[in-house]
């Protein structure tokens, strides 16, 4: 397995005002290993270099594996892949709501329910695909309806006694502002802690800034793009028409009643972070009991170079990945994941912390963790806040 790598960031501020952000990334290049495979060596090789967002990477492997070798689209068995990214989706936000929000309210996690969740990937694909093998250019759809109804329900039932305090019905219902706080008020579910704790401090525009969210494109339209520049520079800064731009679970929930609302008067902060990820997490059981999942964007068609890219909807935002095969061998593989875009040194999250400004340094910490953890850069981090109006004094 290739290590994941760590985000360093560095905030410097002025007696609580931010000033400067400094983003450095060291995660490393693990699609070299694939270079001078076959399609089939790479989709062997993927689930081994992956273990975050396995189902994303290996979808999206597979996608772009066809279109270079021109194999024709698989409707039904896309849907039931998208399945298993959309379980994926809600076990990684399940797991930092019960790992990491938290901590964030001086809570303890809940280690057992994550637990729980860890049963689920492997028991769908079963249900899905002969010997649950889902992402071979020779997968076969096989599925199992009734265990994976089963399976539906005991997964909802354990995401709203563990994340929803059994109030998972009532938040689907929420369509604005205030019926969020009625949810909120005297509720003893988890989320509920955090946002309470964001109205309390005066806290959900905190990390309001402008950039945009990805709009959604084709993959011919994305392929030119990234044709235009270096693609070792744009993989590791992408952005789109020279604008950095964000790509989380926000872009995907940006028409919902409740985040239109609350980005009316909170812009893209806090508020509307957390929220959009709790919204998914509510959703998402749906799709699964009624055996549908998301339209997956078709990769473009091989062409002359044997090209193939292919687009989908991780957990964090959209994930990319790019082949070129030579004589039937990879020649280059790209691969852009949702932190490259978020985590840019003048993307979302610098723009963000950019914003922050409070008195108490102790409170700029905890603003700027929030955020971080708000937008998910999926790996490890560092942050360091450095007091610039401290540093000139000593130098003076």
């Amino acid at each position: 397995m290739t290590p994941a790598g760590t985000i360093h960031i560095e905030l410097h501020h002025r007696a609580g005002q931010a000033s400067e952000v400094r983003i450095v990334s060291a995660r490393p290049e693990a699609t070299r290993v694939l270079l001078g495979k076959t399609p089939e060596q790479v989709l062997a090789s993927v689930p081994l270099l992956f273990t975050l967002c396995g189902n994303a990477q290996c979808y999206a492997a597979l996608q772009a594996c066809r279109a270079a070798v021109g194999m024709d689209a698989e409707p039904e068995p896309d849907a039931a892949r998208e399945m298993l990214v959309q379980l994926e989706t809600l076990r990684e936000h399940a797991w930092r709501i019960l790992l990491d929000w938290p901590g964030l309210v001086g809570l303890e996690p809940d280690k057992k329910a994550v637990a729980s969740l860890l049963k689920f990937d492997a028991q769908f694909k079963r249900h899905l695909f002969r010997d649950g093998e889902a992402y071979k250019l020779d997968s076969r759809l096989d599925i199992d309806a009734m265990p994976l109804m089963r399976l539906a329900a005991e997964l909802e039932a354990l995401i709203d006694t563990s994340i929803f305090n059994g109030r998972l019905d009532g938040f689907r219902a929420i369509t604005g502002e205030a019926q969020l706080r009625d949810w909120l008020w005297q509720n003893a579910a988890l989320p509920a802690h955090l946002l309470n704790d964001l109205y309390v401090q005066d806290w959900p525009a905190v990390g309001r800034n402008d950039i945009a969210c990805l709009p959604e494109l084709d993959n011919e339209t994305l392929n030119r793009q990234m044709q235009q520049y270096d693609l070792t520079v744009f993989c590791r800064a992408p952005h789109w028409q020279d604008r950095c731009v964000e790509t989380t679970p926000l872009n995907r929930q940006w028409s919902h009643p409740l985040i239109a609302e609350l980005r009316s008067r909170y812009g893209n902060g806090l508020m509307v972070r957390f929220l959009a990820c709790l919204l998914e997490v509510a959703a998402i059981p749906l799709r699964l009991s009624r055996l549908t999942g998301r339209k997956a964007k078709p990769a473009i068609a091989p062409n002359a170079d044997g090209i193939g890219l292919a687009q989908v909807q991780a957990a964090r935002g959209l994930l990319i990945h790019r082949l070129e095969l030579r004589q039937g061998r990879v020649y280059d593989y790209r691969i852009v994941a949702p932190t490259e875009w978020n985590f840019h040194s003048e993307g979302v999250i610098a723009q963000g912390l950019k914003q922050l400004k409070t008195e108490d340094p102790n409170a700029l910490r905890r603003q700027a963790e929030l955020l971080i953890n708000a937008v998910d850069p999926c790996v490890q981090y560092n942050l360091k806040l450095t007091d610039s109006g401290s540093e000139a004094e000593a130098h003076a």
